[in-house]
C-alpha cells in the first residue's frame, strides 16, 4: 500500500496495531481513532510441529528474536511499517490465542457462522 499512499491514491485513516507504526507516525491507532474493537497487531511467526523437541524450538525463537533484534533487519522490516516486537514461542502461541478470541467473538458479533467441513 505504501506507493499509493505515498502517491496520495490512497489515505490510511488509520492501523489496527496496538501502537503507532514508526513510519506513519501521523495515523492514529483505531483505538486512538474511536474505534478499539478493530484493534489488533499483526503477527508473524513460524510454526513447526507439535512434537517438535522444546530444545529445538527455543533455539529456533532464540536464533529468530537474534536476528529480529539486529538493527540493520529490524531497520527493513520497520520501513515496510511493521512493527517489530520479537518474542518467543509462548508469548506468540499466548497472542494467537488472544487474537483468535477477538476474531471470533467479532464474527460472532457480526453474525457470521462457522462451517464445519468433512
Amino acid at each position: 500500500m505504501r506507493p499509493q499512499v505515498q502517491a496520495g491514491k490512497v489515505k490510511v485513516i488509520a492501523i489496527t496495531n496496538n501502537e503507532r507504526a514508526p513510519v506513519i507516525k501521523d495515523v492514529p491507532t483505531a483505538r486512538e481513532a474511536g474505534h478499539p474493537g478493530l484493534a489488533i497487531d499483526g503477527l508473524v511467526g513460524l510454526f513447526g510441529p507439535k512434537e517438535m523437541p522444546k530444545q529445538l524450538r527455543d533455539q529456533i525463537a532464540a536464533d529468530v528474536m537474534a536476528a529480529a533484534n539486529d538493527p540493520d533487519i529490524a531497520a527493513k522490516i520497520g520501513s515496510t511499517g511493521q512493527i517489530v516486537r520479537p518474542g518467543g514461542a509462548d508469548e506468540f502461541a499466548r497472542e494467537i490465542e488472544v487474537q483468535s478470541k477477538v476474531v471470533s467473538d467479532s464474527a460472532a458479533a457480526a453474525g457470521v457462522k462457522r462451517m464445519l467441513q468433512n
